[in-house]
């Protein structure tokens, strides 16, 4: 693992998090902070080499003395889908780079470092749960779940309390400028003075400052996408709420209407219905009364009414 900002032969950036925390010191530092470990300096930590698929949608994973596997995700919004997500990620990983396929077939048991799984988080709502469960994703739920996949849900933001924050000097600089650039936004600065001016005060307290002084400009354009990143995706989530909002306004208006007119001739016919009884019963009333007024017997009257009303049915 290098520690410098990789800008070419890439489709994509890498963040700020990854380049942190992407060589094998500052990676073990980050293990001991979150998993309060205490692996010495001199620990092999073997980077986990992915294809670019993985490698654009997992931020950190390596091999830590052969014994674990350890994965962290940073995500300013949490997403329920992603132990899903790292599901395929670590299977990925342990069939391409750890496990030798062949053995898988032989009767010896294959042995495989333990997978450990973190979601960094420093978005700025109220996390309402410490963990992630791949079981949150079956549909049934009314038995023990066969397989599992649970990732520790850490919030790295600075005023967190977060004890991890104490133990890892970088992951706490790292915190510090990203508050830091917050804050000045909340001010009314533009986005690049922003940042600018949040590494310079980093900078002058001593916090990153030898990584921030050889990367100044590197770090200025990546947070720059970082923060434009963050904005598509918030404008994308408010198109997409509005066109649902929008297609569930016009759904339900076609539903109203194909209701009412269902209901509209339900309605109709039955009222059609007893209109016709009525009228027809009026009707009957007064051809019974014409023929008893004619000195037509009762039975006789009663079968020229009945006969009379079959006649104009039919026509």
């Amino acid at each position: 693992m290098e520690n410098k900002i990789q800008k070419t032969g890439r489709q994509f950036k890498d963040t700020l998090f990854r380049t942190l925390f992407g060589d094998s010191k500052s990676f073990l530092e980050l293990y001991n902070a979150v998993a309060n470990e205490h692996f010495p300096d001199d620990t092999v930590v073997t980077p986990c080499p992915s294809n670019d698929l993985l490698a654009r949608f997992n931020d950190l994973a390596a091999c830590i003395d052969n014994q674990l596997v350890v994965f962290f995700e940073h995500q300013s919004t949490i997403s329920g889908n992603m132990p899903l997500r790292l599901l395929s990620y670590v299977t990925d990983i342990l069939y391409l780079h750890v496990v030798d396929r062949d053995k898988l077939y032989s009767s010896a048991q294959v042995l495989i470092p333990s997978p450990k799984f973190y979601v960094l988080y420093n978005g700025d709502k109220s996390l309402s749960s410490s963990v992630m469960k791949l079981s949150d994703s079956f549909r049934a739920r009314d038995f023990e779940p066969a397989m599992e996949l649970t990732a520790e849900i850490i919030d790295i933001n600075l005023n967190s309390g977060e004890v991890a924050l104490t133990r890892s000097t970088t992951l706490q600089g790292y915190s510090y400028l990203i508050e830091e650039v917050r804050q000045n936004l909340l001010t009314g600065m533009i986005r690049d003075k922003a940042i600018v001016s949040a590494i310079d005060s980093c900078i002058e307290l001593d916090i990153l400052s030898e990584f921030l002084t050889e990367h100044y400009l590197e770090v200025t354009k990546v947070l720059n996408w970082e923060y434009d990143a963050d904005a598509e995706r918030r404008v994308l989530t408010e198109e997409a709420v509005e066109q649902g909002l929008q297609q569930g306004l016009e759904q339900g208006l076609q539903q109203g209407l194909e209701q009412g007119m269902q209901q509209g001739m339900q309605q109709g016919m039955q009222q059609g219905m007893q209109q016709g009884m009525q009228q027809g019963l009026l009707q009957g009333a007064e051809l019974l009364a014409k023929f008893i007024n004619e000195g037509i017997p009762l039975e006789e009257a009663l079968e020229k009414v009945k006969t009379a009303s079959i006649i104009k049915n039919t026509n």
